[in-house]
């Protein structure tokens, strides 16, 4: 570098050089005409050099502030790029300790590092999205809900209320609303997404195992993203003893799948919940021993105001469906599905308008109930519901073997004059 007084020396003359060119200037535009290098005829009234000189001085000034703004302007655009590369690397440090600490063998380190991680998606947007596929990525690891590791079961449940916690206020700047969610293959044995808001992108539950405890999406909004417990193109959702409730849940939009899912046990309840625009499908479920009720004696019964809620192809073995309490004001209800054991409730329904198809059912068995129900004939299509094939016994298949054609021809005659067979399995 070279030495102080060369650079003011350099300074000083090209200040003055500066100075003289701006004061010839001025001279030349106000009619006196001296040259760069005065000659010896050259002279200036003083009056007149005296204007000069202010003009000239004020000019320097003015040009001298401007580089001294442009100047500090630079000079704190760099200062700030270089704060900025600082701060990127405290966060880019920060998030790899916390990654670190998520990856740790004992329960509390991975606990602070779940913390961690909320946190630094909270400071640093840039890697908001990123850090909740993380922790998505976390609950996808391998995970046996019967036998867990000690202290492993309070680290899943903070993550999901991680999740929940950035999903309940779409308008928040640090809202996690909108990101895709991928839990597939996950094991939930309990866990809270009550109040969340489900706007945009994908839902994933494709392969979830929902095998013990109470998972909530009590209040969740759903309007507009694309849930999948099961969409056809992907194993689905296995309900295998949790408790898994949609109560109070407003479903305005988007699609809520649950096809192919397996509910072999434990209860899924849409109580209170209100269908005003989404389509929710069931489509070729299967209902084992376990309770799907979108009303019943514990909850209140849903309000069907809009929007589709199907069960096409669904298979309903065993288990109870419950529509007790549930308002029909609108929605398209398909219940072409294939029932062989399963009881039926809409007691206490309310029938207003909409419609619930049945066409293409086949009923093999179970029953139906409407008992405190009003006017259930008005949207359902067809009416009466087609009573279940009765089981024919190993001996009653005998007898209808050996009876000879006019013997069932009477029999037949008998039926008609008025031993009409009751059509049971409606209540």
């Amino acid at each position: 570098m070279p030495s102080f007084p060369l650079i003011l020396s350099l300074t000083f003359t090209a200040s003055a050089i500066a100075a003289w060119i701006i004061f010839v200037g001025l001279a030349e535009l106000t009619g006196s005409h001296i040259g760069i290098i005065p000659s010896s005829n050259s002279s200036l009234p003083k009056e007149r050099l005296f204007d000069l000189t202010r003009s000239t001085v004020t000019t320097a000034g003015l040009l001298a502030g401007v580089f001294a703004i442009v100047y500090a302007y630079r000079k704190q655009r760099i200062e700030e790029a270089t704060s900025l590369r600082a701060d990127s690397e405290t966060l880019g440090g920060r998030y790899q300790a916390a990654a670190e600490q998520l990856g740790h063998e004992k329960a509390a380190v991975r606990l602070a590092g779940v913390y961690a991680l909320s946190r630094l998606a909270d400071d640093d947007s840039t890697q908001r999205e990123t850090i909740c596929r993380l922790l998505c990525a976390y609950l996808r690891i391998q995970y046996d809900p019967r036998n867990p590791e000690p202290g492993e079961r309070e680290v899943r449940l903070t993550v999901i209320k991680v999740l929940a916690e950035h999903l309940q206020d779409p308008s928040d700047p640090r809202t996690w609303c909108g990101f895709d969610l991928d839990f597939s293959g996950a094991k939930f044995d309990g866990g809270s997404f009550a109040g969340a808001h489900f706007t945009s992108g994908l839902v994933n539950f494709s392969g979830c195992e929902f095998a013990s405890g109470t998972i909530s999406f009590d209040r969740a909004q759903f309007t507009g993203a694309d849930v999948n417990f099961g969409s056809g193109e992907d194993l689905p959702a296995l309900f295998s003893g949790a408790q898994v409730l949609f109560t109070g849940a407003n479903f305005q939009g988007g699609i809520v799948s649950f096809i192919f899912a397996e509910f072999r046990s434990g209860e899924i309840a849409f109580g209170a919940a209100y269908f005003g625009g989404s389509r929710v499908s069931f489509g070729s479920c299967v209902l084992g021993n376990a309770q799907l009720s979108f009303g019943g004696p514990v909850w209140l019964g849903s309000k069907f105001a809009g929007g589709s809620v199907t069960f096409s192809g669904a298979e309903l073995q065993d288990g109870l469906l419950s529509f007790m309490g549930a308002d029909f004001c609108g929605s398209t209800i398909r219940l072409d599905m294939i029932l062989t054991g399963s009881l039926v409730l809409f007691d206490d329904a309310y029938f207003i308008s909409g419609s619930i198809l049945m066409d293409g059912a086949k009923i093999k068995g179970g029953s139906f109930s409407f008992r405190g129900s009003e006017s259930p004939e008005k949207l359902i299509n067809p009416w009466p519901i087609p009573a279940p094939k009765q089981r024919e016994t190993p001996k009653a298949k005998k007898v209808r073997k050996n009876a000879s054609p006019r013997r069932a021809r009477s029999k037949k005659t008998t039926a008609q004059a008025g031993k009409e067979p009751a059509s049971g399995g409606v209540d």
